[in-house]
C-alpha cells in the first residue's frame, strides 16, 4: 500500500488556510504548502491579487493572511508571497530574490516578497534578514548591493523596496502571533503624514480571535498646535484601519518630539 504524500490531518489544514485566504478582499486565489522544520510547522504561500494594488494595501492583505494562517496554525513559521494578476507566473522573479539574497554576504535571506505592477514593470517589495550585530551604516550597503544586482539580473524591475530587520526581530514576532508584516505596514502608513513620527514599535493586541488593537505612540513637534496634532491622528487611524480590516480600535498617544530642525529620528537605529 502506497505511503501518501502527506498526513490527512496536514491536508486538511492546507484546506482550511486555503479556504480562509481566498476569502479574505482583494485575494484572486492562493496556494498554499505547509511541513515542518523539526516541530515547527512552516506554511508558505503564494497570494494572486485581484487587480493591482500598491503596496500599503498589499500589506494590509499580507497581514491579514499571516494573521489567518497563524489562527489556524499557532506558532507557525510563516512565508507569504504575492503577486498582481498579470496574465503570468513570477516564479523566476521570486526565485532571483531569494538566490540573491541567500548569496550576498552579511543577508540571511528575504521572505515577505511582494510584486507590484507598474505600468508594464515590476516593482519587488520584501524584507531582508540581516545579523544582530550589524549596524545601520552595514545594512544599507547591503540593501543597496541588493537593488542593484536585482536591477541589473532583470530590466522588468524598475523599483525596489527592502525593509531590514534581523533574525532576532523577526523570531520575537513570530512568538508574539504578530509577524512582522503588520508591523512594517504600521510603518508605512504613519510615514504618508511628515508631522508625525513613531516615538517606538507599536504594541499590538488580540481582541477575541481575529481581531486587533494597535497602541501608537506618536510624536510631533512641539511647536504644532493641538488641533494640527489631533486632526493628524483621526487621519492616521483612519489610513491604518482602511489599509488592514483585522485592525478594530486604535490609539494614538501624541508626544512631543524634536524642535524643527533638530536631527532626524530616522538617522537613529531602530
Amino acid at each position: 500500500m502506497p505511503i501518501p504524500l502527506l498526513e490527512p490531518s496536514v491536508r486538511e489544514t492546507v484546506r482550511r488556510i486555503r479556504r480562509s485566504l481566498s476569502a479574505i478582499d482583494g485575494v484572486n486565489e492562493c496556494e498554499v504548502r505547509m511541513d515542518y522544520t523539526g516541530k515547527k510547522p512552516h506554511v508558505r504561500v503564494r497570494i494572486i491579487l485581484d487587480g493591482n494594488p500598491g503596496y500599503e494595501r498589499i500589506h494590509g492583505i499580507s497581514s491579514t493572511a499571516d494573521h489567518e494562517v497563524r489562527r489556524i496554525v499557532p506558532n507557525a513559521r510563516v512565508s507569504i508571497r504575492s503577486e498582481p494578476e498579470m496574465g503570468g507566473k513570477h516564479e523566476g522573479v521570486w526565485e532571483l530574490v531569494k538566490r540573491i539574497t541567500d548569496q550576498e554576504p552579511g543577508s540571511r535571506g528575504a521572505h515577505n516578497i511582494h510584486l507590484e505592477n507598474l505600468d508594464g514593470k515590476l516593482g519587488v517589495d520584501f524584507h531582508l534578514e540581516v545579523s544582530a550585530g550589524i549596524n545601520v551604516k552595514e545594512a544599507h550597503e547591503l540593501a543597496t548591493r541588493v537593488e542593484k544586482k536585482l536591477k541589473a539580473a532583470n530590466q522588468k524591475i524598475s523599483e525596489v523596496v527592502i525593509h531590514t530587520e534581523t533574525t532576532s526581530d523577526r523570531v520575537s514576532n513570530e512568538r508574539s502571533g504578530h509577524g512582522s508584516e503588520l508591523r512594517w505596514y504600521i510603518d508605512h502608513v504613519v510615514k504618508r503624514f511628515p508631522e508625525a513620527r513613531l516615538a517606538g514599535p507599536p504594541i499590538i493586541r488580540r481582541v477575541g480571535e481575529r481581531q486587533l488593537h494597535v497602541i501608537i505612540h506618536a510624536s510631533f513637534s512641539p511647536e504644532l498646535s493641538v488641533e494640527m496634532a489631533n486632526q493628524t491622528t483621526s487621519k492616521l487611524e483612519a489610513a491604518i484601519k482602511d489599509g488592514y480590516p483585522g485592525i478594530v480600535r486604535v490609539d494614538i498617544v501624541n508626544e512631543p518630539g524634536r524642535k524643527t530642525g533638530a536631527p532626524s529620528m530616522d538617522a537613529a537605529p531602530e
